[in-house]
Formats: C-alpha cells, structure tokens, sequence
C-alpha cells in the first residue's frame, strides 16, 4: 500500500521492455528543452551587458523592455515547439497502431 501511495514501479513495470519511440521522443523534448534554455540564459548574458552600458533611468527601461519582450517571444516559441512535436509524435503513434 505504502508503495503504491509512493509511486513505486511493480516488478511488472520494471520487466516490461523499454519502447523505443517513447526513448525518440523523450530525447528530441531534451534535446528541445536544452535549446531552449541555451537560448534564455544567452539572453541573460546579453541583458547583463545592456544593463552594464546604461547611463540613464530610460536606458534602463529600454533594456529591460527588450529584455521582457524578447522573453515573451521565447516562450511563446517554445510553446510553439513542444506542442508541434509533441503533436507530430501523437499523430505518428496514431499511424503506427491504426496500420
């Protein structure tokens, strides 16, 4: 019972063979996700030198905006990306079991 509660895999789980479209698509969603963290903390080293060239209150503001904006567009991308391979995984997996 306690086990269940915990989450733990029965001896069934354990034994049973590893899908290799399951392994395809867990390491193209790493792959995904390391590009985009690569991406964001470029951004953060980019938005760590604006602000270092800033002389005034609206340079500032100017450098955080791009820096928000360009966040928002990261993001927005990457939900972008996960949804298109996640669906195209979904859509293949679909193919595979009707055929």
């Amino acid at each position: 019972m306690t086990a269940r509660r915990n989450g733990a895999r029965s001896r069934a789980d354990l034994s049973a063979p590893l899908n290799a479209n399951s392994f395809l698509v867990s390491q193209r969603v790493a792959l995904e996700a390391a590009r985009f963290w690569a991406r964001r903390m470029h951004a953060y080293a980019d938005q760590m030198e604006a602000l270092c060239k800033c002389t005034s209150a609206d340079d500032l503001m100017k450098a955080q905006r791009g820096f928000i904006d360009r966040m928002q567009q990261d993001y927005a991308e990457e939900s972008a990306a996960f949804t298109q391979l996640l669906s195209a995984e979904a859509s293949e997996a679909e193919e595979r079991s009707g055929a």
